[in-house]
């Protein structure tokens, strides 16, 4: 293990491998043991008025619940300033493994190091172990521009002739590394989309950087490949396939942004289970728009107050 797994594995203030149990393979032909965790994006506190009250929804929800792995939550949570931590120590009281995803608007007030430290991450991306699965989460929040990548930081990425949502070199090695390793399939989170393209338009690159180093993988190992992944951005409820694997959206926890701010009527998130055989089930929830969204933003796909429940097979 080298520094930065090691770090990655310390994140967050948890062990990520929690005990031998979680790091035993199953035997060739067996069944896995099933996977189960809580998912919340887009919360938006500090933009979002009734955020708290959203977040505190979930974790009641969480509370309720004895067998999940972890909980995560996928990015534009909050702004890391004073009034933001009533947010953080919320989340805080979890009861399960909590993992961060770093999203855009975490750093429209600070910087990632100022964020990190506020949530407890130790490390930016990172991989863990859970059961019969490897969890992966990246960080994409760098924009080039002038032939220049840089990190997110302070609003800097609200820029002109920028590309937004760029992972770095450092980390697009790291991943193909943690992926050609990996004994375990993998769940592949980041806050901005993988394989999502505009009706008519090619997947942009900065997706493409990093699905190559996904896609190359499998080839070299199997055994490790990506069989979905999970992301938030865009408050919307799609998905899409790229190259078979199954990458969903997960709708905001607050809100539609189309010109404004359209806030849905319950906050939304999702239980995730995989069971033994392999097969993937969202259990979502259903909502309503306070107000109607305009007409202008009828096609945009997956637009819609609730989270779908879903039924996938991804081994």
């Amino acid at each position: 293990m080298n520094r930065r797994e090691f770090l990655a594995l310390g994140a967050y203030g948890i062990g990520a491998v929690v005990s031998s149990r979680w790091i035993s393979l199953p035997l060739p032909g067996s069944p896995r043991r099933p996977l189960k965790f809580a998912a919340i994006t887009d919360l938006h506190h500090g933009l979002a008025p009734d955020a708290l009250t959203r977040l505190k929804a979930f974790v009641s929800d969480v509370s309720k619940h004895d067998d999940l792995d972890f909980t995560i939550q996928m990015g534009d949570f909050c702004y890391s300033q004073p009034a933001s931590q009533e947010c953080i120590d919320l989340f805080q009281t979890v009861h399960t493994p909590k993992l961060h995803v770093l999203g855009n608007h975490d750093m429209d007030k600070c910087d990632k190091s100022f964020a990190m430290s506020k949530w407890g991450m130790k490390a930016r991306y990172g991989k863990f172990d859970f059961g019969d699965y490897q969890i992966i989460t990246l960080d994409l929040n760098h924009f080039r521009k002038n032939h220049q990548l840089v990190p997110y930081a302070n609003g800097n990425y609200f820029t002109d002739n920028a590309i937004c949502n760029c992972a770095d070199q450092e980390q697009l090695d790291w991943l193909g590394e943690a992926l050609s390793n990996s004994k375990k399939p993998t769940l592949l989170f980041s806050h901005q989309p993988l394989g999502f393209a505009e009706p008519g338009q090619a997947i942009p690159n900065e997706q493409l950087e990093v699905l190559k180093v996904v896609t190359s993988a499998k080839r070299v190992n199997p055994a490790g490949a990506v069989v979905a992944c999970f992301f938030g951005h865009l408050h919307v409820d799609r998905i899409e396939h790229y190259e078979g694997i199954p990458c969903l959206c997960l709708n905001s926890a607050s809100y539609f942004w189309g010109g404004g701010m359209f806030a849905y009527s319950d906050p939304l998130y999702a239980f995730v289970e995989i069971d033994s055989g392999g097969n993937l089930a969202i259990h979502g929830r259903s909502g309503r728009f306070t107000k109607m969204p305009p007409a202008s933003t009828d096609s945009v796909i997956g637009r819609s107050a609730s989270l779908s429940d879903r039924k996938i097979k991804i081994l």
